[in-house]
């Protein structure tokens, strides 16, 4: 800060706005979009917005009453990063909140289903003279600038003297530093105004280190933190195996420190967008602290700059600058990660394991499409998951002996079926892979996570798959895949308390995860917590609205609480949203019967895929029961047991059976699956 230019803080706005250039907005409603300055106005008050959301905002508005693919937005405005579909849903729904409804309560932003996006609001493109201010010329301006310095009112510094000062029995101390300036009170003001600053900046600096002291020393406090995709300074040869890979072994590093609670790569690597806010991604992530860097390559030399973000008080805290050898890439990663660790754990006194880096090859091509495939996997699509398993492939065909490259290939197997219900193929493919996977590393966490899933989804080893999800929670605690498959676990044990637990630790190591959000509403609906399961699905949609299995799960809880309205009302949202062929006979079912009707209606269009994803032998079972067919249930439970449908694990704890239970033959099909 410069104290001789102090009273230019204030006068010299004037100058800033006059450019000589014509100013360009784009009015709508009560806002104001000023592309070139970067600024959204409300009632001509600044609203804060993310980068990227105002990019996305820009993007709409200026497309305004057109149609905006997904895809089309991906490039307008990640360009140049990795980042998932989701980013857009997130994007669109945080502006959203922000715009907010119209004073005749429509949106501002239309979905088109599986589409993209519409901005609807009526658009106003403006135009003012930047040489004009409230009406006046630029002279008039500086005349009315020189006017203030003659009126500007300047406080005495002995008011600023506080009744109980800090220095000197009676202030004395402080007084002497101000007598000066008090005594010639006509003095020259940028004097004064020196005074002023020169106090204001003690107290301040002060204030900081008071509240730095209180946040930052405590060694009790566990702290949360979020370690960033490092970004490059030159966005011409972006590569993964840097800006993934080093935040990778900074992610492992920190883990291993007690008193730390550090988000896994799975929620951080969505941030790898160049004009990413740190603070709004710590925000998000909800974390204490934000590890943000970038690197630069030049003359066969790594550059890292990697700064420690303070997210309640928006403060940089620490500053690690390093230069390295870029020759061996994972010798890099290690060097760097031991010694941001290190800094770290003096900071915060955390005590470290200190382990070797658990990349598990030492191939760098293999390395980077393990890091490819582990990325599509977390996409969590069907489609994206074979592609997975190809980068994976490609990578054992480099290195035969990566464990890890084995177990994703096995997790993108059972991602790339249905849910619960996991073609034989793909079963047993992904059964040699985790297999395979746990001989050559024993002590694989997401290789027991997987294997645990498939046996108690696939094969029903209830007693397999605990001791599978515990070795993996025990081996990496901080795996919120582990923690989220051992909470469905113990939901279909009927173990709620100790589910709902496990599925709350996920969600807090991957607070974004829509998927760690579906299972936990899930485990509340099968714990009979309908309000609860309600509010999470409902809150998964306001991030993403075309999450079609929280539409379907939606009006199943209505429809089993008996609210026929909101089950319907749900059941035809996502009919619309689909574009569904079936729309007018569901309107007709429900105008003719009822909601029972709509149910008799989609049980007739479920047969026509039965056995297939879309209608198999669960849903249909489940259907049946809820119009009061309870023969046509057994029946097709019966044919669920024999296909070994994954869903069936749910069969011992799900509410829409209850009324099949005083029947000795669910009984036996609880006893062949295993459940008692």
């Amino acid at each position: 800060m410069s104290f001789g230019n102090f009273p230019n803080f204030f006068l010299d706005f004037s100058e800033r706005e006059m450019n000589g250039e014509e100013k360009h907005f784009y009015q709508f409603k009560s806002f104001r979009l000023d592309v070139k300055e970067r600024q959204l106005l409300h009632h001509n008050l600044p609203v804060a917005l993310t980068p990227k959301v105002f990019d996305v905002l820009v993007a709409l508005v200026e497309r305004g009453g057109h149609l905006v693919e997904k895809d089309e937005l991906l490039k307008l405005v990640w360009a140049d990063s990795f980042v998932e579909e989701i980013n857009v849903a997130r994007s669109v729904h945080a502006l959203r909140k922000v715009l907010g409804e119209d004073e005749n309560g429509n949106k501002f932003i239309e979905t088109v289903a599986k589409k993209g996006y519409r901005f609807v609001a009526k658009v106003t493109e403006v135009s003012e003279p930047s040489a004009v201010a409230g009406g006046r010329t630029r002279d008039e301006i500086r005349g009315m600038r020189d006017e203030s310095e003659k009126d500007l009112f300047i406080p005495h510094p002995s008011s600023l003297i506080p009744s109980n000062p800090p220095v000197g029995a009676d202030g004395s101390d402080l007084a002497r530093a101000v007598a000066p300036f008090v005594s010639k009170p006509k003095q020259n003001t940028r004097i004064i105004l020196f005074a002023v600053g020169f106090l204001s900046a003690i107290f301040l600096i002060g204030l900081l280190s008071f509240n730095y002291q209180s946040s930052s020393t405590n060694p009790n406090k566990i702290k949360s933190i979020a370690v960033l995709p490092i970004k490059p300074i030159n966005t011409a040869n972006r590569d993964e195996i840097y800006e993934v890979g080093i935040a990778d072994s900074l992610i492992l590093r920190l883990g291993s420190m007690k008193g730390f609670v550090v988000r896994p790569l799975s929620a951080t690597r969505k941030y790898a967008d160049i004009e990413q806010d740190a603070l709004a991604a710590g925000r998000e992530q909800k974390v204490d602290y934000v590890l943000a860097s970038n690197y630069q390559i030049a003359d066969g030399k790594i550059r890292i700059t990697a700064q420690l973000f303070n997210v309640s008080n928006g403060q940089i805290e620490e500053t690690y600058k390093s230069e390295k050898n870029a020759n061996n890439i994972f010798a890099t990663q290690d060097a760097i990660a031991g010694e941001v660790g290190n800094i770290l754990s003096a900071r915060f006194n955390a005590v470290s394991n200190s382990p070797a880096a658990k990349r598990g090859t030492t191939n760098e091509e293999a390395y980077r499409l393990h890091l490819q495939g582990r990325n599509l996997t977390f996409n969590r699509t069907g489609e994206a998951a074979r592609k997975a398993v190809e980068y994976f492939e490609q990578a054992i065909k480099l290195d035969p002996n990566y464990a890890l490259a084995y177990s994703g290939m096995a997790h993108a197997f059972i991602m790339s079926g249905n849910l619960g219900n996991l073609p034989r193929v793909e079963y047993e493919q992904a059964k040699q892979a985790v297999t395979t996977a746990l001989e050559l590393d024993n002590n694989l966490a997401e290789g027991y996570a997987v294997r645990g899933e498939l046996k108690f989804t696939s094969e029903w080893d209830f007693a397999g798959a605990e001791k599978d999800l515990l070795r993996a929670v025990e081996l990496e605690p901080n795996s919120d895949l582990a923690h989220e498959r051992y909470a469905f676990y113990l939901a279909v044990r009927g173990r709620f308390d100790d589910a709902i637990a496990e599925s709350k630790t996920a969600q807090e190591i991957n607070p974004n995860s829509l998927q760690h959000q579906q299972i936990g509403a899930v485990i509340l609906y099968l714990a009979r917590r309908y309000t609860e399961a309600v509010t999470q699905f409902k809150q998964i949609i306001e991030v993403d609205e075309n999450h079609a299995t929280a539409y379907s799960w939606l009006f199943l809880v209505f429809d089993v609480k008996g609210d026929d309205a909101a089950a319907y009302e749900w059941f035809l949202k996502n009919q619309k949203r689909t574009n569904s062929p079936h729309l007018a006979a569901f309107q007709t079912a429900y105008e003719t019967s009822g909601w029972q009707g709509v149910r008799l209606k989609n049980l007739e269009f479920l047969k026509q895929d039965e056995g297939k994803p879309a209608g198999n032998y669960y849903r249909l079972a489940r259907q049946c029961v809820l119009i009061g067919d309870k023969e046509q249930s057994f029946e097709y439970l019966n044919k669920a047991v024999e296909k070994r449908h994954g869903q069936m694990v749910m069969l011992n704890v799900e509410p829409a059976f209850d009324a099949l239970r005083d029947d000795p033959r669910f009984d036996e099909l609880v006893r062949r699956i295993g459940l008692k």
